[in-house]
């Protein structure tokens, strides 16, 4: 099936769902693209898990006592040295103790970690992904049911405002990434522990789409009046930032496009 039939194919599948509702009558349709940027986020992520009672003893004992041997400790909890000394390097390692001279000591994180109760595993470096629109300022997530309509030749770009802002997601805050990589379904949840992004270490951008929306033209009978609502073929999806933007310039002079 050639792109110019697809989309044909496409724009009447979409429209006869429209049409269920029978007080809509279909003026006409339109085609165009817009840009979406792929991009690969590369991030360093964190374990979080509830902390081992052996290591909130420990630190317990280090945030009230002086302790200069593991020893020391072993006796107080009655437990073997080498299992404390084990936990001392480990949070040692972690930064939740320090040594200063002969003495343990609880570091700042080390407190932290202790009233919160979770432990903070080493860092993996991860990616994922994401399909970005500048013109959402978001994510859009794709529809995998369906094939994707995208780079055509003949069909035209969409005409952005010139007063419209055009975002590149390398100029976002990362809080906002790391809330756009939430959203897509990314997997936080592990087996024993919650996983949090704790950087964004990179963007790069892999690739730049070019997907096809379809715009259909309606006209309500009841209410008689003339509307605009456009069917994104990459998510699948009516788009209310798409209809929210073509409605208030447009929509008004259909009316007399079609001689209403």
């Amino acid at each position: 099936m050639s792109k110019d039939s697809r989309i044909v194919a496409e724009t009447s599948r979409v429209s006869r769902v429209i049409l269920e509702q029978k007080h809509l009558r279909l003026l006409g349709s339109e085609s165009w693209v817009f840009p979406l940027q792929m991009v690969e986020v590369n991030m360093k992520t964190v374990v979080r898990s509830q902390m081992d009672v052996l290591m909130k003893m420990i630190l317990m004992i280090l945030e009230r006592l002086e302790v200069k041997q593991p020893s020391e400790i072993s006796e107080l909890l009655a437990v073997e040295t080498i299992f404390v000394e084990h936990m001392l390097e480990l949070m040692m390692h972690n930064k939740m103790v320090g040594r200063i001279d002969t003495t343990y000591k609880l570091t700042t994180s080390g407190l932290e970690h202790l009233k919160q109760g979770t432990f903070a595993h080493d860092p993996m470096d991860e990616k994922v992904e994401l399909a970005y629109s500048p013109f959402h300022n978001d994510v859009l997530i794709r529809d995998y049911d369906r094939s994707i309509l995208e780079e055509v030749e003949y069909v035209p770009d969409f005409t952005f405002d010139k007063e419209v802002k055009l975002s590149d997601i390398k100029e976002l805050e990362d809080s906002k990434v790391r809330q756009m990589i939430e959203n897509t379904g990314y997997e936080f949840i592990v087996e024993k522990g919650q996983k949090q992004i704790d950087e964004i270490s990179s963007i790069d951008m892999k690739d730049s789409l070019r997907p096809v929306c379809l715009e259909f033209h309606l006209h309500d009978k009841t209410e008689d009046t003339v509307f605009i609502r456009v069917w994104n073929t990459w998510t699948g999806q009516f788009d209310l930032r798409f209809e929210d933007e073509i409605n208030l310039k447009k929509a008004s002079k259909l009316r007399t496009l079609y001689e209403l």
